[in-house]
């Protein structure tokens, strides 16, 4: 059941979007549940560094799926912390920006957000 607290929702979301918050020796600790494979995913994704972007076809291999590029694409989709599991990095085999939920103009401004705390 889903239960909407600000208060305990906006110090989380301030350690995602404060640079100055940002400590390694404080990982974000969240329950993700979903298949086996969509969890194997995710966390492909979460090994992608921010500010950098993987193919489907790439994370599909270094999961050790290198024929599912589409069932990683799907489980990219299905991914219900957008930017904690950041799908974000997820793109097509051209490496073009493809398929998300908010759109690919926030999927581009997130990127670009990311390289510039990088490049900061």
């Amino acid at each position: 059941t889903y239960v909407e607290d600000m208060a305990a929702t906006v110090p989380y979301a301030a350690r995602i979007f404060d640079p100055a918050l940002w400590r390694a020796d404080q990982p974000l600790r969240v329950v993700l549940i979903g298949t086996d494979f969509q969890v194997r995913v995710w966390e492909a994704l979460l090994r992608i560094p921010m500010g950098r972007a993987c193919t489907y076809s790439s994370i599909a291999a270094g999961i050790g799926a290198p024929s599912a590029s589409r069932a990683v694409g799907a489980a990219v989709g299905a991914n219900p912390m957008s930017f904690v599991v950041p799908c974000h990095r997820a793109l097509g085999k051209s490496g073009a920006l493809t398929g998300y939920h908010w759109g690919l103009t926030r999927k581009r401004a997130i990127l670009g957000w990311e390289a510039g705390q990088i490049g900061s």
